[in-house]
């Protein structure tokens, strides 16, 4: 729903300082809003808004925002009324420049909604000159994508993809001006071959790709960029500045969820339209066959993998089959034995503070070193093999690498609550053998307090930049990001901002 922020106008009277540079030249006037006068100063970075009068009692004055940024417009237009009511009662007062903007929920201000900022005035010659100004303004910004790749899933978590595609995102993104190309993924692993294979021509034409679905999708349109990234020359330099984006339409979207704090939609939608901008951190993962992946929320290895592999004979039942394989895993109460090492993070770097916007640990990442980087492309055991490596053997319930905060609806402060998008650590959380109950007491803390070093004396939680897990005897599976290794002999290193988002942080 568009919350409109208008209503009935009188025409007033206008007064405009116009001047050369219709990207930043300033110009003021005034215009009615509900009924409340308000005189508007057009700056380099956005609109000015000062109320000059009252208003009528109930008509919504006091809602009128001080100032609108120009990184929080989609557009400008000029409202055409069609209505008999308007005719009837409105015809010949006035014409209305609307903003295309939106507004945070009051109760969680990462939740945005869009708005309709509606300027009234006498005059449409104001209009027409005060829009084409305002999406000037716009223009100037260099972040704004113009062209994007969508690939939707209409297969994966609620089957809801298209739904989502035609009726949330394609909207807000028709509003701003950006032209996008769509695909539907027919398979398993479609979408990694589609960027893979992208020609450099092709690649060139957008300014970032965008996942609606799951987060799956989102592995695989990161992997296959990546891929490109590792062929060197002008394919990687095109590559490497190209942004990814989640549109949230799967069962978890942990990945939409970290860097928004929602799984809205619209809200997904708004950020990549508006040419949000962050870095993200990577997780390679090599297995002892020379094959790897990448990830950015957690690998698992134990009750997670075990979840995951178990759960996929249950796929019909939808996102359900979790909660009910989960209750079945639990209760099995298997622990598996193994050799876990791991590479300490540096102290220099280490904050216990919540990851948002404007993060001052995350924004310490050099975009333009992570973006020429080739480390990524190097087997993680061959990059580490000097360090101080340290190392503990036992039996374990469960082993968990876990790259960024990793929040979901089922955890909103994320399984790291302390973990940032872009500092260059895995937090490492080892689960000894432990009875039934007291590995429940473990689940049950996450969804209130994430998972916190000094919990529970059973769980070991360390800040590293690689870990190294080798099974002995009986073995679990790899979880990573939703998808299952074929092989658990693992060496994984964290790549700190490897990626660009589209995302500015969670707003707390």
């Amino acid at each position: 729903m568009i919350d409109t922020l208008g209503g009935f106008f009188l025409a007033e009277k206008v007064e405009v300082a116009l001047g050369i540079d219709s990207g930043t030249a300033c110009a003021e006037a005034v215009f009615t809003v509900n009924q409340t006068k308000v005189s508007v100063t057009l700056t380099s970075t956005g609109l000015q808004l000062t109320k000059l009068s009252r208003g009528l009692p109930g008509c919504g004055g006091r809602h009128i925002p001080a100032s609108v940024s120009y990184d929080d417009i989609l557009s400008a237009s000029q409202l055409q009324h069609t209505s008999w009511f308007w005719n009837l009662f409105c015809a010949g007062q006035t014409h209305q420049l609307v903003i295309h903007t939106f507004v945070r929920s009051r109760t969680k201000k990462c939740v945005w909604r869009p708005r309709q900022l509606i300027l009234g005035t006498s005059s449409i010659d104001t209009v027409r000159e005060w829009a084409i100004r305002i999406n000037g303004g716009i223009r100037q910004s260099s972040h704004r994508p113009h062209s994007l790749l969508v690939l939707l899933n209409p297969f994966g978590g609620t089957k809801k993809a298209r739904e989502v595609w035609r009726d949330i995102a394609l909207p807000v993104f028709d509003l701003a001006g950006v032209r996008c190309t769509s695909i539907e993924t027919e398979r398993a692993w479609h979408a990694r071959q589609l960027v893979s294979e992208l020609t450099l021509a092709e690649l060139d034409r957008y300014d970032g790709i965008v996942a609606v679905g799951g987060d799956g999708l989102f592995q695989e349109i990161m992997n296959g960029l990546l891929d490109l990234r590792a062929q060197g020359s002008q394919m990687a330099a095109v590559a490497a500045r190209m942004r990814l984006g989640h549109i949230p339409a799967g069962s978890t979207d942990a990945v939409a969820y970290s860097i928004n704090g929602t799984r809205s939609q619209l809200t997904a939608a708004l950020h990549i339209a508006l040419g949000d901008r962050m870095p993200l951190d990577v997780l390679r993962v090599d297995t002892e066959d020379r094959k790897h992946r990448f990830a950015v929320c957690v690998a698992s290895y134990g009750y997670m993998g075990d979840l995951m592999k178990d759960s996929e004979k249950l796929r019909w039942m939808g996102p359900a089959r979790y909660n009910i394989q989960g209750a079945i895993t639990l209760f099995r109460g298997r622990s598996y034995s193994a050799r876990v090492s791991w590479l300490p993070a540096p102290l220099s770097g280490r904050a216990r503070s919540v990851c948002g916007v404007g993060c001052p640990v995350c924004g310490s990442t050099d975009l333009n070193h992570t973006q020429t980087s080739t480390a990524f492309n190097q087997p993680s055991h061959q990059s580490l093999e000097e360090g101080n490596w340290q190392h503990v053997e036992g039996e374990f319930k469960s082993v968990m690498a876990i790259v960024t905060p990793c929040r979901s609806d089922q955890s909103t402060l994320g399984l790291a609550p302390y973990g940032h998008l872009a500092d260059g650590r895995i937090q490492l959380v080892m689960v000894h053998k432990c009875s039934v109950l007291q590995y429940l007491r473990f689940l049950a803390a996450i969804p209130q307090a994430g998972i916190e070093p000094g919990q529970f004396h059973y769980v070991e939680v360390l800040d590293v930049s690689a870990v190294r897990l080798e099974p002995i005897g009986r073995e679990s599976s790899w979880n990573v990001d939703g998808e299952l290794l074929e092989n658990n002999h693992v060496t994984a290193q964290v790549h700190k901002g490897l990626l660009e988002i589209f995302a500015r942080g969670v707003e707390m």
